[in-house]
């Protein structure tokens, strides 16, 4: 049930180190930031309905949109990236309807599709490099 009460209320989803669910917490790397970025926006050329609006060099950020396929409902999807002095490259993101006051999940599904695919890539890249 509370699942149901969160889609009907909640029309954004972060990558939060407090979020109950591990897989949503931050990624802390130990790759190059430019790596991270190359996978990033990669990642967003291949996934469905995904389109990059921008990237901002400077904040390290990278913005795309998903359209809904049905009603072209947009999300604006943020992916945050930067580099301590430690060398840890760290990846957050949100995921936030434009219209509306519930998602049905969609902005986790969002972060889901693109975390699970980026955290599979980093461990290609790391095998293969």
């Amino acid at each position: 049930m509370f699942f149901l009460k969160e889609w009907l209320t909640k029309n954004i989803y972060v990558t939060s180190p407090f979020n109950p669910d591990p897989f949503f917490h931050p990624r802390r790397l130990q790759v190059p930031k430019a790596a991270v970025i190359q996978i990033s926006l990669a990642l967003i050329r291949q996934l469905p309905r995904w389109k990059l609006e921008q990237y901002y060099e400077l904040q390290g950020r990278i913005h795309a949109i998903r359209q809904s396929r049905v009603l072209g409902f947009v999300d604006d999807i943020n992916i945050y990236i930067g580099q301590g002095i430690d060398g840890i490259t760290t990846l957050e993101m949100t995921s936030q309807s434009r219209i509306g006051k519930g998602d049905w999940g969609q902005n986790r599904r969002n972060l889901k599709n693109f975390l699970s695919r980026f955290d599979f890539q980093v461990i290609v890249s790391a095998s293969s490099g």
